[in-house]
């Protein structure tokens, strides 16, 4: 009998950590989504086929005058389409050195220092009456600033879409700020870009991504420890 349940215990170890893994993971996601709330920029209350300088509840517009806009605005040249996730998104312009248009979260907490997380988002980019050139997102988190994937102007009036990027951080407080600022590729030139679907978490986690693997439900864990038991009697009776 000890022999059995020796090994019983020797296949399930495996399994158990992996469990005690992923709960811990998502304890400490759900602790940063009590500070973030991951997804669009929603809950402006605004008019969004024109310059409206507004940004969304829990953001507050560090430089310039960034906008809160939905795929279907098209004023003035605009070309857009909706994100994955739909609803509003935040534009922005880039024109360093001159002009700078970004958005910051203050005072996310429950970061573990040292860990790293996920930040991931979908960009777009348009090309309006006054848009010269292409561009990109900086992101900010804590004392660390990483850049998105380049995006080349469109022609008038064609949307080529939102590419997700991600980008990786490692925290260096229990409290950061986030930023995201909108940058040209060319200096003294001006572009119009668009951010939206934003998550912060466990690297792998997004649940928006589309090659993010969900994690397994509790049911499935015990399911998956009941086999493994199977497994043991059945070696137990060739044994």
């Amino acid at each position: 009998m000890k022999q059995f349940t020796r090994s019983i215990f020797m296949i399930a170890k495996p399994l158990l950590f992996s469990i005690s893994f992923l709960f811990f993971a998502a304890n400490v996601n759900a602790e940063l989504l009590d500070a973030f709330e991951n997804g669009g920029f929603e809950g402006g209350n605004m008019n969004t086929d024109t310059w409206n300088s507004t940004v969304p509840p829990g953001w507050t517009t560090t430089d310039g005058t960034p906008d809160t806009w939905t795929g279907d605005t098209n004023f003035q040249g605009n070309t857009w389409a909706p994100s994955s996730t739909g609803g509003q998104f935040l534009h922005g312009i880039g024109w360093q050195p001159t002009w700078t248009e970004s958005a910051l979260q203050v005072g996310l907490e429950g970061l573990v220092i040292g860990q790293e997380y996920e930040i991931s988002f979908e960009q777009s980019i348009t090309r309006n009456d006054f848009s010269q050139t292409g561009g990109f997102w900086r992101i900010k988190f804590g004392d660390e600033t990483h850049a998105s994937a380049q995006m080349d102007i469109p022609d008038a009036g064609v949307f080529e879409g939102w590419a997700w990027q991600t980008l990786l951080f490692t925290a260096t407080q229990e409290i950061q700020t986030l930023e995201v600022i909108a940058w040209s590729d060319t200096d003294g030139l001006r572009t119009d870009i668009g951010i939206d679907s934003f998550f912060l978490g466990d690297p792998g986690t997004n649940p928006d991504k589309p090659d993010v693997v969900g994690v397994p439900e509790p049911s499935m864990f015990m399911l998956m420890f009941a086999g493994l038991v199977g497994i043991g009697f059945t070696r137990r009776r060739k044994l």
